[in-house]
């Protein structure tokens, strides 16, 4: 679930408001959240007004990455995108498991394409548009495997964690604009998602190895050998 800065805000309210009635009840001057208010609602003005919202997707982010048991989510959702490009032969350029790691806030804040989101797999590919999306004149075969590799986050969160999926809102928007000139779109999101599950699912250890490797920091090129040598145990 995504929460933004408006939702952070609207906790806030009512975290401070039970704090007046409670505060009350104990005899706690009621100026103590009324300043509390009064400096909350002046950061989201300034964060909504100078940086779109940025300073409470960056406040999201920093909490949500300083749990494990979170991060190790991103780790096996975006080593499912990492695993599945892999396998269908398109190389990835970069990935991230926490983005906001390893960059002040200063840095975040003037960055016009953040968005809070914490993971992302960059593959390497000509056959998009200007805009980012996939050209509507693929083969069959190479929008299959696009398709595939979109949904393969979704899949290895299904595989790996408990639950409903917390990842892949972004992954489903940009498959669905991807795909809309097909006839059945649907059918092919579905497809595409059974298909990402066998792959993983056939190589679930090869999931976990490549998790652990991604959660560690380790380069491209270690993820990609790290693949290999597993597929190669795996197959004998």
């Amino acid at each position: 679930m995504n929460v933004n800065a408006t939702d952070l805000l609207a906790i806030a309210i009512f975290t401070i408001t039970m704090m007046s009635l409670v505060g009350t009840m104990a005899g706690l001057s009621p100026i103590v959240p009324s300043a509390i208010a009064i400096t909350l609602l002046s950061i989201w003005g300034l964060d909504i007004g100078f940086w779109q919202g940025k300073f409470g997707a960056y406040a999201q982010a920093w909490l949500r990455a300083r749990s494990p048991k979170y991060r190790e989510r991103v780790s096996y959702h975006e080593a499912g995108h990492f695993l599945v490009a892999h396998v269908l032969g398109f190389k990835v350029v970069k990935y991230a498991i926490a983005g906001i790691v390893g960059r002040s806030l200063g840095e975040i804040l003037a960055d016009e394409n953040f968005t809070g989101i914490e993971g992302g797999v960059e593959i390497e590919t000509t056959d998009v548009s200007s805009s980012g999306n996939l050209s509507t004149n693929l083969s069959a075969n190479l929008l299959d495997r696009y398709s595939t590799v979109y949904m393969a986050g979704i899949a290895a969160e299904q595989l790996m964690c408990e639950g409903e999926t917390e990842g892949g809102i972004d992954d489903m928007q940009r498959l669905r604009q991807a795909i809309s000139h097909l006839p059945n779109p649907m059918t092919q999101e579905r497809w595409a998602l059974l298909n990402a599950r066998n792959l993983l699912s056939d190589r679930r250890s090869v999931l976990i190895k490549l998790g652990e490797k991604m959660l560690s920091g380790a380069t491209v090129e270690d993820c990609c050998q790290t693949i290999d040598q597993e597929l190669s145990i795996h197959k004998k």
